[in-house]
C-alpha cells in the first residue's frame, strides 16, 4: 500500500495553499487516470466509469469522461482511494525497495523504477485534532478569487474562520521537526489532570518543570489554567449551571421566556441558591450542561466526519434494515417534513439516559447522578454509536433519582434542539460551503424506569404498559399483592392461533378472541397530554385526576416542547439489554432455585391455585398439617 500512496499523493494535493486555482499535477493526474479507467474492461461492460469524487463515491456510472473531470475537479477523490479497485484495477502488493513498474501518468507511461521508499511512516492514527489542523490550512485556499471549476465554493463564516484561525495559530509546533504542538501539550495536560485526578497546584508544579527543562518555552503553557484557556477558546465549553437543592428550578436565562439567572432562591420551595463557604458565596447545588450545536459544527469541521454524515442518504439497500434511516420511523418524519428532508446535512439525534454511581457506595446513603447522552445518527453504522460520537450533553445531579423532575435539568439541551430546528450557521468543509444546520431528536432509548420518567408515562402499577394504557388485562395477585400481567400476550397472536383456543393453557377456564388494543396515533397522545401540567411550571409532578383509574399520566414530558415531538412515529424506544438481563435472571433464578432469588415461593403456588389449572404445581398439605 506504501507504493500506491507514495506514487499517487497528487490524488489528495489538488490546490495550491494561501490561494485558488489546481495544481498542475492533480489535473495531470485526473486525465491520466480517466484514460486509464476508460480502457479498462468493466468500464466497457458497464458503459460509463464509476466516478470517485468525494459525492459520488463509485457509487454513479457516469458515460461522460468530462463529467467525471468535473467532478474530480470540483471537490476532489474520496477518502483512501489509493488503490482503484472500483474501476478495474487489483491490488498488487509491489514491497519496499523492489522493482516496480511505476506509472507516472497513470495508465499513459510506464517508466522501470527501483523504488527505495525510506520516508518515516506515521503509525499513530490521527485524531479528529489534527485532521481539523490540516483542514484549518486547507480552508484558506477558499479565500482569494473564485475560478471556474470551484465557482459554488465559499470561505467559512466568521464564525467557523474564528475557529480555524485559533486551531492553526495554536497548533504550533513546540520547536521544528516536533510531533506535538502547544495545543497537544495542553489537551495532554488536561487529559492527565482528569485521569490521575491532580490538583491544580500539582499540574502548575507540572508545567514550570516542563519550562525548566526544556529550551523552547514560549509554546507551553505557563500554568493550568493557561492550558484550560487555550483549549476553551476552541469553543466546546461547559456551562455550569446553579439550581435549587430540591431539583425545583434552575437559575438561568434563555431566549424563550425563562429569566431566573439573577433570583437568589428558589421561586417555588424558596430554598436559598447561595451557602456560605469561607465567606464566599458558593451554589448549594449545580449541574454541568455541555452544548451540543458545537459539537455538531465541529462534526463539520473535519473533512473525516464532514463526508460521513450523509452517509445515510445514499448507502440505503431497498428491503434491507442496517441503519436507522430503512426505519418507517425516519421514512415517516421525512414525509411529514420534506423541508428538512431534503437537505442530507440535517441532523437526526438520539437520547439516551441512565443512573449511574460514580463512587464506590461505602455510605448509608447512595449517590446517584444521571448522565444525558445524545448521539447523531447521520454517520455510518460502524461510527455513529462508537465513544467519540456519545455526545455527554448534560449530568442531572444526585443525590437521589430525579424521577419525574428530570424535566427541570433538560431544559437547556431542549432549548438548543430548538435552535436547532430553526437552525445554525455552519460551515461544511468537504463542500466548502455555508448552509443553516438543523438537527431534529428522534427518539430516546432508556430501560423501563427511565422510559416513565421521559415519557410521563409512570412504568409502575397495573397501567405501566404504555402500549395497552387503560386497556390493559392487568390483575392484581390475591396472594403476592403484585401486579401480574399473566395472559396478557395472546390477544396480540393471529386470529387463527391455536394458543387462543386454550381453555386451561394460560387462564383457568378463558379463551380469548379479542384482538389487541387499539394503538394510538402520536396526534391522539398530543391530544390527551396537551392540557396536562409540566414539571416545569410548578418544580414538581402535580398529581392529575383520575390517576391511577383512567390512565397513568404523571406530567406533560417537556420534550412536547418540540415543534416536531408530535409528528415522530416512534418516540420512546425500551432498552433490550436490560429487559433481556432482567427475563434471563429471573427465568434463571427460578429453574435453579437461587435462594432469595427466585419467584417460586409460597405466595406463587397460592396464586397459582387461583389463576391457573395445574394440580401437579399446587402446594399440597403434608401428614404434619404443614404444606
Amino acid at each position: 500500500m506504501e507504493y500506491y500512496e507514495y506514487y499517487r499523493r497528487w490524488m489528495y494535493d489538488r490546490t495550491f495553499p494561501r490561494r485558488t486555482g489546481l495544481k498542475p499535477q492533480f489535473v495531470e493526474g485526473v486525465d491520466g487516470f480517466i484514460s486509464w479507467a476508460w480502457e479498462q474492461e468493466i468500464c466497457r461492460d458497464e458503459g460509463g466509469i464509476r466516478c470517485p469524487c468525494l459525492k459520488c463515491r463509485c457509487r454513479h456510472i457516469i458515460t461522460d469522461p468530462g463529467d467525471v473531470k468535473k467532478h474530480l475537479k470540483k471537490v476532489g477523490f474520496m477518502p483512501n482511494y489509493w488503490v482503484w479497485t472500483y474501476n478495474g484495477e487489483m491490488f498488487q502488493n509491489f514491497g519496499v525497495g523492489v522493482n516496480a513498474q511505476a506509472s507516472t501518468s497513470h495508465g499513459e507511461t510506464n517508466v522501470e523504477t527501483n523504488v527505495e521508499y525510506n520516508e518515516d511512516v506515521n503509525t499513530e492514527q490521527f485524531n479528529m485534532m489534527d485532521d481539523m489542523v490540516a483542514d484549518a490550512l486547507g480552508v484558506e485556499l477558499s479565500y482569494g478569487e473564485d475560478v471556474e471549476d470551484d465557482e459554488e465554493e465559499q470561505p467559512p463564516n466568521e464564525k467557523a474562520q474564528r475557529f480555524y484561525r485559533l486551531l492553526s495559530e495554536s497548533n504550533t509546533p513546540l520547536y521544528e521537526g516536533s510531533s506535538h504542538s502547544k495545543l497537544s501539550m495542553c489537551v495532554w495536560l488536561l487529559s492527565h489532570k482528569s485521569n490521575y485526578l491532580n490538583p491544580d497546584d500539582g499540574m502548575d508544579d507540572i508545567t514550570k518543570m516542563l519550562k525548566a527543562v526544556t529550551p523552547f518555552k514560549d509554546n507551553l503553557p505557563m500554568n493550568y489554567h493557561a492550558a484550560k484557556r487555550l483549549v476553551m477558546k476552541l469553543g466546546l465549553s461547559v456551562k455550569k449551571i446553579d439550581c435549587c437543592r430540591n431539583g425545583c428550578m434552575l437559575f438561568y436565562d434563555n431566549e424563550f421566556g425563562i429569566n431566573d439567572g439573577a433570583l437568589e432562591e428558589c421561586k417555588f420551595c424558596q430554598s436559598p441558591r447561595y451557602g456560605i463557604s469561607k465567606q464566599k458565596r458558593v451554589a448549594v447545588k449545580s449541574m454541568f450542561y455541555l452544548p451540543i450545536i458545537p459539537r455538531l459544527q465541529r462534526l463539520f469541521a473535519s473533512m473525516k466526519t464532514a463526508s460521513q454524515m450523509t452517509w445515510h442518504h445514499s448507502n440505503g439497500i431497498p428491503g434491507v434494515m442496517r441503519h436507522p434511516s430503512d426505519g418507517e420511523a425516519w421514512k415517516h418524519f421525512d414525509r411529514v417534513h420534506p423541508d428538512f428532508a431534503a437537505d442530507p446535512r440535517n441532523v437526526r439525534l438520539g437520547l439516551c439516559s441512565d443512573g449511574f454511581q460514580p463512587y464506590v457506595q461505602s455510605s448509608a446513603k447512595p449517590y446517584s447522578c444521571w448522565p444525558i447522552i445524545v448521539t447523531p445518527y447521520n454517520l455510518p453504522p460502524e461510527m455513529c454509536m462508537t465513544k467519540p460520537y456519545l455526545f455527554l450533553s448534560c449530568i442531572v445531579p444526585g443525590p437521589d433519582n430525579p424521577k419525574a423532575g428530570i424535566d427541570v435539568f433538560l431544559q437547556p439541551l431542549i432549548d438548543d434542539l430548538k435552535r436547532l430546528w430553526a437552525g445554525e450557521l455552519t460551515y461544511d468543509i468537504s463542500r466548502k460551503q455555508n448552509f443553516k444546520l438543523r438537527a431534529a431528536l428522534m427518539w430516546t432509548i432508556n430501560d423501563f424506569p427511565a422510559y416513565g420518567m421521559l415519557s410521563g408515562w409512570s412504568t409502575h402499577g397495573r397501567f405501566a404498559c404504555p402500549h395497552c394504557m387503560e386497556n390493559t388485562k392487568a390483575f392484581t395477585l390475591e396472594s403476592g399483592g403484585k401486579s401480574s400481567w399473566f395472559d396478557c400476550h395472546r390477544p396480540f397472536l393471529p386470529h387463527n392461533h391455536p394458543f387462543r383456543r386454550l381453555k386451561n393453557g394460560f387462564k383457568k377456564d378463558e379463551r380469548v378472541f379479542v384482538g389487541p388494543p387499539p394503538k394510538i396515533t402520536s396526534e391522539e397522545v398530543w391530544t390527551r397530554v396537551c392540557d396536562y401540567p409540566k414539571v416545569t411550571y410548578y418544580g414538581r409532578a402535580v398529581p392529575i385526576p383520575r390517576y391511577g383509574v383512567d390512565h397513568h399520566w404523571t406530567k406533560r414530558s417537556i420534550f412536547w416542547d418540540l415543534p416536531y415531538w408530535k409528528d415522530n412515529l416512534l418516540r420512546h424506544n425500551l432498552d433490550v439489554m436490560h429487559i433481556e438481563k432482567n427475563v434471563f435472571d429471573n427465568i434463571f433464578n427460578t429453574v435453579m432455585d437461587v435462594k432469595g432469588k427466585t419467584k417460586d415461593n409460597e405466595k406463587a403456588r397460592k396464586d397459582l391455585q387461583i389463576y391457573c389449572k395445574r394440580k401437579d404445581l399446587e402446594l399440597k398439605p403434608q401428614p404434619n398439617g404443614k404444606i
